[in-house]
């Protein structure tokens, strides 16, 4: 399963957006220094592929593979609801993804120039400033929440997803709130050609706990490589002949024995 989101940004990611989209390039993976199975040929059964998603900015739609974009979801199926308790205290007041992309968006236009007095006032109503000493408001949301979408992924773009017979999607929501310490996340396989009634505005939670729980849009360049196991999974007699020949030959190769 490729690795998602499941950080705490709690600034605006504008700037890093705004880089992001201005690459006009189609990402690739460096090649490896060196052939590692030439070196340790016991290596080379433990080889596998992978899929780099290598996500940006965009406007995916329902039939895309994509990261925080619209999913393929039946009209007739209930849309998933997080039925544990959600309570926040004050030091990072949740805030509705709305306002959060209110935020993302003043920031994105604003780049390069100054605030206006309109999207200052804007930008402190959704962030009031600080009063200190903080006093620790408990905010609270009865009821279900609605989950966000996080990743849709169709087979035909991420060949090392293994799906159930007759499945050819993969969608991945979560609660943006902690449970304890990280959303709960649900997985659904479909059948992409059953969904001919589709779901095109689905309910959103109330509030975001953190706003890197809410995602950006994104689509996906998929890239598939080859990965071997890390070295925590290898035996401990290949660990020991990994570690004492990193050093040594990587001096001897003139090369980062961190590569």
């Amino acid at each position: 399963m490729p690795e998602l989101f499941v950080g705490r940004p709690r600034g605006p990611l504008s700037e890093t957006i705004g880089k992001i989209a201005a690459m006009n390039v189609t990402p690739v993976t460096p090649p490896r220094p060196i052939d590692v199975a030439a070196v340790f040929p016991q290596l080379a059964p433990l080889a596998r592929t992978a899929t780099r998603l290598h996500p940006r900015p965009g406007t995916p739609t329902w039939h895309d593979s994509s990261i925080g974009g619209p999913l393929l979801w039946p009209a007739e199926e209930p849309w998933p609801h997080c039925e544990e308790p959600h309570v926040v205290d004050g030091i990072n007041p949740a805030r509705s993804p709305a306002d959060l992309r209110l935020e993302r968006r003043i920031f994105a236009a604003s780049h390069g120039r100054d605030l206006t007095p309109e999207e200052r006032e804007t930008l402190e109503r959704i962030r009031p400033p600080r009063t200190y000493p903080v006093r620790l408001a408990v905010q609270s949301y009865d009821g279900p929440i609605a989950m966000l979408p996080v990743a849709q992924l169709y087979v035909r773009d991420v060949p090392d997803l293994s799906p159930p017979e007759g499945k050819d999607l993969l969608q991945v929501l979560w609660c943006p709130f902690d449970h304890p310490i990280m959303p709960r996340t649900l997985l659904f396989w479909r059948s992409a050609a059953a969904v001919t009634d589709i779901l095109d505005t689905p309910p959103e939670p109330p509030a975001v706990q953190f706003d890197g729980y809410l995602p950006e849009p994104c689509a996906l360049e998929p890239e598939q490589i080859t990965e071997y196991p890390d070295h925590l999974e290898l035996s401990e007699e290949l660990r020991e002949q990994l570690k004492q020949w990193s050093v040594p030959q990587a001096a001897e190769e003139d090369m980062d024995p961190d590569t």
